[in-house]
């Protein structure tokens, strides 16, 4: 058995979306689990992994960040 420390506002987050989908918390840890496994293709954790693997350099990201966080 592994276990995964969370802050006090991820577990809530994470409890949060299990109640909305009708779903136990341990029941929806495993299917985003299983939906990473079955996943085809790379799975990207940050805007930057996805841009820097469609190609994108340091100056682009910077830029691509500061037209999003004039959006917010």
């Amino acid at each position: 058995m592994k276990v995964i420390e969370l802050t006090d506002e991820q577990y809530a987050i994470l409890e949060t979306a299990a109640a909305k989908g009708s779903e136990t918390l341990d029941q929806l840890i495993a299917r985003m689990v299983d939906g990473l496994a079955d996943a085809e293709g790379p799975i990207y954790y940050t805007d930057e992994q996805f841009l820097r693997a469609l190609g994108a350099d340091d100056e682009e990201i910077a830029e691509l960040s500061r037209i999003a966080a004039t959006d917010e």
